[in-house]
Formats: structure tokens, sequence, C-alpha cells
């Protein structure tokens, strides 16, 4: 990004001796411009193609938001755009190295967890062996002595108890095993939840396509509120997909205001309007009424105002924490 900065920076007076030469100078400036140009988008897009496809909840939103910054890129940039560009691409990846270190770090957490949740079976298992041998000599003991009497009826009085000796005994051993194997299981299925866990969703992703989005859209505006709508359907989640269309057009309607929209899940739209916190609080509940009426689903919001240069990211954060 340096190399297109400089591009554009004022070089020394040239001696030209003659207005070819000069055309001749400018023509190179451009060609080189337009080189280093292609390359930076070359080396953007082979960037995204890189990152792996796993977790799909980190890596797609990134890989999304460097896609649309070569797309938004003039053939032709002014220096700050270049300089724009260059600052919000050390986001974009500040962002991903910290959510991948994150989710390295849960993922390497949990598996010395499961690793020791085995472990602890096998000690169980292998304390269950050595407490039941001991119960099962004891009851062979028994038999062999019992096969030295001569007196049937002690004979089958004494078998008949060991024998249920021996059932309990079986019965304990597999009751134990399956409580240490449940036992396992649960911490395997607990272990699954954290792991999901520890992938932002959707509206946590610092430099998602859909918070790119809004912040291009927003720029120039001198004040503006974020909106998170959520809608709850009462059927199943093909609701959604037949009304989102509907919700969108409305909105800017409704609001009487300029909007950017944008859907970064299933239910959640993100909108940016273009008015004070105070104006839109007026009007929020009987928002939420009206979208509720327009799609047959309960609508819940919350809204935030960004400050005076706080950053999309860092607004965002606040908005997900709002009640």
């Amino acid at each position: 990004m340096s190399i297109l900065s400089n591009l554009f920076q004022k070089s020394p007076e040239s001696e030209s001796t003659s207005l070819s030469e000069q055309f001749s100078s400018l023509e190179w400036i451009e060609a080189t411009r337009d080189a280093a140009i292609q390359l930076w988008r070359s080396s953007m897009i082979s960037m995204s193609e890189a990152m792996p496809s796993s977790p799909k909840q980190i890596c797609d939103p990134h890989r999304k938001s460097i896609k649309q910054l070569v797309e938004d890129m003039p053939n032709k940039p002014a220096p700050n755009v270049i300089e724009q560009r260059k600052q919000k691409t050390m986001e974009i990846l500040k962002s991903y190295g910290a959510q991948m270190g994150s989710f390295i770090d849960s993922q390497d957490k949990e598996a010395k967890a499961v690793l020791n949740s085995v472990a602890q079976l096998t000690e169980t298992l292998s304390s269950f062996d050595q407490r039941y041998a001991v119960r099962l000599q004891g009851i062979t003991k028994k038999l062999r002595l019992l096969a030295t009497s001569n007196d049937l009826g002690e004979i089958r009085t004494k078998l008949s108890a060991e024998c249920t000796q021996l059932e309990k005994c079986l019965e304990e051993q597999q009751r134990d095993t399956r409580g240490a194997m449940q036992r396992l299981n649960e911490d395997l299925t607990k272990s699954d939840s954290r792991k999901q866990r520890s992938i932002p969703g959707p509206g946590s992703q610092h430099a998602s396509d859909s918070l790119l989005t809004l912040e291009l859209a927003v720029r120039g505006w001198d004040r503006y509120c974020l909106v998170r709508y959520e809608f709850h359907a009462r059927a199943g989640t093909d609701v959604w997909s037949a009304k989102e269309k509907a919700i969108l057009d409305a909105l800017p309607e409704r609001l009487g205001h300029l909007v950017k929209a944008v859907v970064p899940k299933t239910g959640v739209i993100l909108a940016a309007v273009q008015c004070q916190l105070l104006e839109y609080a007026g009007q929020a509940e009987s928002m939420e009424r009206s979208l509720s009426q327009t799609c047959g689903m309960v609508c819940t919001s919350r809204v935030v105002e960004p400050l005076r240069g706080e950053a999309m990211r860092d607004a965002m954060l606040r908005l997900e924490k709002a009640g």
C-alpha cells in the first residue's frame, strides 16, 4: 500500500526539455500505478483464497471482507482512498488473527479437557477392575471350599447364595461402568457446546462483510444510529426467507430517514439510520409493532448511537450488549 501512496507524491521538479518527455513520464507513472493496483488486487485475492475453510464462522466473513475491499477499490484511486484501504486491510487482518488465535486457544483447552476426561475414565475403570477382582476372587475361594464339602444340602444352600453374590457383583460392575461412560459422554457434550460458543457469531465479526457494508454506507453521515432488529418466527425458519424483502423495503418508509440495512444471519437485520438516538427512541416501540404486523413475527430491537470518532466495530460491540 505504501508503494501505491508514493505514486501520488509530488516528484521533484524535472528539467524536461520537451512536452513529449513530460507526457512519456506521465504515461509511465500511470502505467506503474495501474500495475501496482493490479498487483495489490491479485495479492488480496490470493490472501483471501489462502484462508482455511474452517471454522466457517470466522474465515468466511473475513474472506468476504477482503474481496469486498478489492471490489470497492477504484481503478484510479485518490491518495486518501488508498490510505483508507490500507487501514481497513489492517483492521481485517488484526480481527482475523485475534479471532483465530482465540479459537485455537479454546480448541487447545478443550482438547486437553477431553484427554483429562478420558484419563479419569481409564483410572475409574481400572479401580473398578481391582475392586471387583477382589470380590470375584472371594467368591471363587468360597466356591472352591464348597467343592470339598460332602454335605449336599450345604452345597446347594451356599451355592445359591454365592451365585446371588456373583450376579450382584456383575450387575454393580456393569452399572458403574455405564455410569462412568455416561459421565464421559456428558463431558464430551459440554466440550462440544463450549467449542461452539468459542466461535464468534455473525453479529460479532469485527471485519464481517455486513459491517464493512454499513461502514461504507455511513461514510459522510454526520450522525446516525445502529439498530439491531430480531424477528422471532412462530413457525419454521422458512417464514423468514419469505418475509425478509418485505421488511427491508418497509424500513425506510416507516422510519422516514435514510437507511442502510444488511442481513448478517437468519432473523436478524442490522440497520444504520441517519438520525440521532433521541429522535429514533421516540418511534422504537411503534417500529417494533409495525414490523411485527408486517411480517407476522415478533420483532424486538436494540439501538445505540456511535460516539464521535468511535470505530464501527466498537459501536457494534456496544449494540450487542445493549438491553
